[in-house]
């Protein structure tokens, strides 16, 4: 998280919602932005070049052009922008919230389509044209995790079959793997947070939402998989002196023996890092999780207060 950090021109793009071609194209017209470069010349920005882009656009929105604005410095780019500030966040807020209803239902009908038919190529597609038209954590908020949800419910109501589900969460899996590899930051020196399902837990299309959304504010993830025994979980943390600890608690399984994992990783901690829960079963298991010194992250704005 510090100022070292660098981010490539891709993850950009999908942060801010500027395309690759227009960033080159401000850089080398205007020098609105000026990236650092690697040996082999690839873009470098960092977070402050993130910031100043943002509010370029914002600019750019309210019906400025780039050669008058790209001049400016931060501060008054954020005076140009702090009129229309108010009604761009509110903007952004309904995009977020009532995209789902209002634009994106039709497309979780073609994704459910796609599923119904195991066609996994048509769902792939669907999902890499919606990247291009949101940042990556609208994309999560408004697509795939409502998507995921509805494909679970489906599927408890019998109106999906196993196998259904196993195609949506494999393509979704390779899609959000893609989503961290895409944009995997290039500072040695990021804070840790180790992510996992603990012992049980089979689901684990949560744990990976939580890396991707680590990664964007400035962590670097370290994802172990599903079903993690404690004494796993406390031999990661061992190795890798972690920050922060995140458990997904997808499905509420044998109430005794989630109990008793949660008793074990504590006395195996010690305290030594702090944890946080999140998943639709983790406030089944709240009382439990607090005693031990945990917390719950009951949504994905919980999660991202966590991380500052």
């Amino acid at each position: 998280m510090a100022d070292s950090v660098r981010f490539p021109i891709g993850y950009v793009s999908l942060m801010t919602g500027v395309s690759a071609h227009s960033l080159r194209a401000w850089e080398r017209r205007y020098r609105a932005v000026k990236p650092t470069r690697t040996a082999s010349g690839h873009r470098l920005y960092s977070q402050e070049d993130i910031d100043r882009i943002a509010l370029l656009k914002q600019a750019i929105d309210a019906g400025h052009h780039i050669s008058h604005v790209a001049g400016l410095d931060l501060a008054d780019l954020e005076s140009l922008t702090a009129p229309v500030k108010k009604s761009f966040t509110s903007s952004s807020t309904k995009e977020r919230i009532g995209a789902q209803p209002l634009v994106f239902r039709d497309v979780i009908t073609s994704c459910l389509q796609a599923i119904e038919a195991l066609d996994a190529a048509a769902l792939h597609r669907i999902l890499c044209q919606a990247s291009l038209r949101l940042s990556r954590q609208a994309l999560l908020d408004t697509l795939i995790i409502p998507l995921m949800r509805q494909v679970g419910q489906r599927w408890s109501e019998g109106a999906l079959r196993i196998m259904h589900e196993h195609l949506a969460s494999n393509v979704v899996h390779g899609h959000l793997c893609h989503m961290l590899d895409y944009a995997a930051p290039t500072s040695a020196q990021l804070p840790h947070i180790l992510i996992a399902a603990p012992a049980g837990q089979w689901c684990y299309l949560g744990a990976l939402a939580v890396a991707v959304i680590s990664q964007d504010h400035g962590w670097e993830p370290v994802f172990l998989g599903p079903n993690l025994p404690s004494e796993d979980i406390a031999a990661a943390n061992a190795t890798l002196n972690p920050q922060l600890i995140a458990l997904s608690v997808t499905c509420r399984v044998n109430d005794a023996f989630m109990q008793n994992e949660l008793s074990r990783l504590s006395d195996l901690l010690e305290n030594q890092c702090p944890l946080i829960f999140g998943g639709q079963a983790s406030g089944t298991y709240r009382r439990e999780i607090e005693a031990i010194g945990g917390q719950v992250c009951a949504t994905p704005e919980d999660l991202v207060q966590m991380l500052h």
